[in-house]
């Protein structure tokens, strides 16, 4: 590709456990120099079921200024070049009435 020419066009998006990381462990130095030298090429995310401090551990502090994208908590907690563009709880998304009836079902 070169010089990031395409770089719009092309999103990559890695999960954390299990991908980028053993399960719950730190990113292992190799793995960073891969997404460093990717991440001049095309655009690259991380998503996680772990919250935004779980992911820094694993991924280090500065996680929000190396990757394009951080999605956290399924991709509830996403942000974009390191500032935050959603946020969603899942009573949120879900709706009171919602989670009423699978709360009802999941418990009787």
């Amino acid at each position: 590709m070169g010089e990031g020419k395409n770089r719009k066009n092309i999103i990559a998006l890695f999960d954390v456990d299990g991908t980028l990381t053993p399960a719950r462990q730190q990113i292992k130095p190799d793995m960073m120099q891969v997404l460093k030298k990717l991440r001049k090429e095309i655009t690259i995310g991380v998503v996680g079921g772990s919250d935004l401090p779980k992911q820094k551990e694993q991924l280090g502090p500065e996680t929000l200024s190396m990757y394009d994208y951080n999605f956290a908590e399924n991709g509830v907690i996403a942000y974009k070049a390191g500032e935050l563009i959603n946020s969603t709880s899942m009573a949120d998304w879900l709706g009171e009435e919602r989670i009423k009836k699978y709360l009802s079902w999941f418990l009787f």
